[in-house]
């Protein structure tokens, strides 16, 4: 589904969601930087394992870091993609909708997408506790892996936030027809 019109967005449909977006967009760049070290750390780890490989001995536990890294580095960048649209919008068929239609198709796809993301977010913490709680550890290097797991769970809950602002903002547009479909 697209989200054309929140292109059309006004200013003044904009500045009661300005505080809580500017919020976003700060902690957006925190999570940012930390999803940009854990690609450079699954980078120097990746070369580091081809190297040691090649001498006959490679590093125990590269891929399982590797793997965790990964999800992090993923979850932490979700909520950027989200707010800078960077994502893949699939608009055969919307984008012939009037501005009513679009209107309430995105606010059906924010809405959604941030119930659904939300509640991603709520079972992967508690898989995280369970975790914890258990006291089970990663296969190989038996090291803790729940806090990978929670940063996970924060990443859903940040696009969840990040969805919720997009629905704030659609509700807040106002199609050239509100009140019917033309």
């Amino acid at each position: 589904m697209t989200c054309t019109h929140s292109k059309r967005l006004t200013k003044k449909n904009m500045r009661g969601n300005d505080a809580f977006r500017n919020f976003l967009a700060r902690f957006q760049r925190i999570k940012l930087n930390l999803a940009g070290l854990s690609l450079i750390l699954m980078m120097l780890i990746g070369c580091a394992n081809v190297v040691c490989r090649n001498f006959g001995r490679p590093l125990k536990g590269s891929f399982e870091i590797i793997g965790y890294l990964g999800a992090i580095t993923i979850a932490l960048a979700l909520g950027s993609a989200q707010m800078e649209k960077k994502h893949i919008i699939v608009d055969i068929i919307t984008r012939h909708y009037n501005r009513f239609w679009q209107r309430w198709t995105a606010i059906f796809s924010h809405l959604t997408g941030a119930l659904f993301f939300s509640l991603a977010a709520w079972r992967t913490w508690l898989w995280g506790d369970s975790i914890r709680l258990s006291g089970e550890t990663s296969e190989t290097l038996h090291m803790i892996f729940h806090p990978f797991i929670y940063l996970t769970a924060f990443g859903f809950a940040f696009l969840a936030l990040v969805l919720f602002a997009d629905l704030k903002a659609s509700l807040n547009s106002k199609a050239t027809s509100d009140s019917e479909p033309t």
